[in-house]
């Protein structure tokens, strides 16, 4: 189950960077005025909740850190894609004015996509690999007590 902490751990990874260097891009823009339930979803759905995630899938609640994962990266894989590419206003790759932080704003968006979709199939990955792994079986017989039937 090593793997599967290793490779959710790289996907937070990547994640993380791609999110900085995107909001490095909206700080370059001076363009960081988010309504107060946006910033708290990319705050917790962004950026903690990732972080959480990996904590958990080095711990013995695996299978929480890998929901958590893919729970996070799907959130952040939606409303990157509805604020980035859908729903016009100031957030969209298409309404950018020209100017020195443009083409980071973009690169910066669509890298993120890729990476939360990434992280979305490593999470999905996590828990069907988690799923089948005797150990992790063993870890929810004993939590659902000495009545549990064997396997």
């Amino acid at each position: 189950m090593r793997k599967v902490a290793l490779y959710g751990t790289v996907a937070v990874i990547l994640a993380t960077v791609a999110n900085v260097l995107h909001t490095v891009s909206h700080a370059g823009q001076y363009l960081m005025s988010l309504p107060a339930w946006q910033l708290v979803y990319v705050t917790v759905v962004l950026y903690l909740a990732p972080i959480v995630a990996v904590v958990l899938l080095w711990s013995r609640f695996r299978r929480a850190g890998a929901w958590l994962l893919f729970a996070s990266m799907a959130g952040s894989s939606v409303f990157g894609l509805a604020y980035h590419f859908v729903v016009p206003g100031p957030d969209n790759v298409f309404a950018w004015h020209p100017g020195a932080w443009r083409a980071p704003f973009q690169v910066s968006a669509a890298l993120l996509l890729l990476v939360d979709g990434i992280g979305c199939l490593i999470g999905v990955w996590a828990l069907n690999t988690l799923s089948r792994s005797p150990a992790d079986a063993t870890a929810q017989d004993l939590r659902r007590g000495p009545e549990a039937e064997p396997r």
